[in-house]
């Protein structure tokens, strides 16, 4: 099993991504006023997800469960945390466009889903697939809905 440090860190990274998306989005909802329940719910989940991944850290330290910190090297996910942050900070751009928005959420969600950010898991304990499982289906249906609302914007919604 890796080290408890090493999956500690990995937990924490990804943690972070989370809470960093629900930046970006709430940074959104305050710039486009008129979608501003679509952005909050968006950073809401975001929160959530981040709470529920940080809780496997508990569970790595209780050794109940192990994660792969070699699935994702800390470089690849400070590397988006970073694009992530950075997205945030070119908000004030008045240039930006829902729509521009709307693709930029659209690349992480899809990027986690892609990249099968969520199988981290090396054990086979059955609440914590179950959690993992939730985390994908939500991060699905956010995909959904920045797609949806992307379409209903004129923006192009295909990968």
């Amino acid at each position: 099993m890796p080290a408890e440090a090493a999956q500690i860190e990995t937990i924490g990274l990804m943690a972070a991504h989370e809470s960093a998306l629900a930046d970006l989005y709430r940074a959104y909802a305050d710039k486009f006023v008129d979608q501003r329940d679509f952005w909050r719910q968006l950073a809401d989940d975001e929160v959530r997800h981040a709470r529920w991944i940080a809780g496997f850290a508990d569970d790595v330290k209780a050794g109940t469960t192990a994660v792969n910190p070699g699935r994702f090297s800390s470089k690849s996910i400070l590397a988006s945390l970073d694009e992530v942050r950075g997205h945030v900070h070119e908000i004030e751009d008045d240039d930006l466009s829902f729509v521009d928005a709307l693709l930029v959420a659209k690349k992480f969600e899809d990027g986690l889903i892609e990249s099968r950010y969520f199988e981290i898991v090396e054990d086979d304990g059955p609440e914590l697939r179950d959690l993992l499982t939730k985390l994908e289906g939500e991060t699905n249906v956010h995909r959904g809905q920045v797609a949806g609302a992307l379409e209903a914007a004129g923006g192009k919604a295909h990968s």
